[in-house]
């Protein structure tokens, strides 16, 4: 099965803010089908001439001999026909929706908000939001992603840290995501965008 982006699709209204995108999918499949094939010419017209052989020979007569010929023919055909199996590619296509970092961190911050208070927010925004904060990005605003939502919107603002402490910052892209002076919360949130698939540093200030 290979499986590839066949072309972006542009069905994205300007009122819908989102980070990501819609794109088409498709899986390719061979599908197996059943093909009959006929005989052979040679073994056709071998059976023509041994059946027309037959034929004169038994009702003695020429008329006899194209009977025979006719009927040694379809014969022949018949019985050599064979049954093959074909594989034909058949294309299936699904538009998805691919999600991206949201860069701006009021935008992001506002969402977060919204979700933790339950208010409506679209799903793609919701894949969006999973997809910046490193889980899993299904949709479905759950257990997991609203304790990943609260380590966030804990580190926006992080407290000063005491003097000779390290802050320890957490970058995707050259860009720095958020900064804590504790380094487990960073570690844990490296290892979440790991498993979503974006790779991430963590600089020590």
């Amino acid at each position: 099965m290979k499986l590839f982006v066949a072309a972006t699709a542009a069905i994205m209204v300007a009122s819908q803010a989102f980070a990501g995108s819609y794109q088409t999918k498709c899986n390719s499949t061979a599908v197996p089908y059943q093909q009959t094939e006929n005989a052979t010419p040679g073994r056709v017209v071998g059976g023509a001439v041994i059946g027309g052989v037959l034929g004169k020979i038994v009702t003695r007569q020429d008329a006899g001999a194209a009977a025979g010929a006719i009927l040694g023919g379809v014969v022949a055909n018949e019985s050599g026909k064979r049954t093959v199996t074909q594989y034909q590619d058949v294309q299936n296509c699904r538009t998805v929706y691919v999600p991206s970092r949201i860069t701006d961190p009021q935008v992001l911050k506002q969402d977060l908000q919204d979700l933790s208070d339950g208010k409506y927010v679209r799903k793609e925004t919701i894949m969006d939001v999973q997809y910046t904060i490193g889980v899993g990005y299904d949709g479905q605003w759950g257990p997991a992603s609203q304790q990943a939502a609260n380590r966030y919107l804990a580190n926006l603002q992080p407290s000063a840290p005491q003097p000779g402490a390290p802050t320890y910052s957490l970058m995707v892209n050259s860009v720095v995501i958020t900064s804590s002076g504790d380094v487990s919360s960073m570690n844990e949130m490296k290892s979440n965008l790991r498993k979503a698939g974006v790779d991430s540093e963590i600089v020590v200030n």
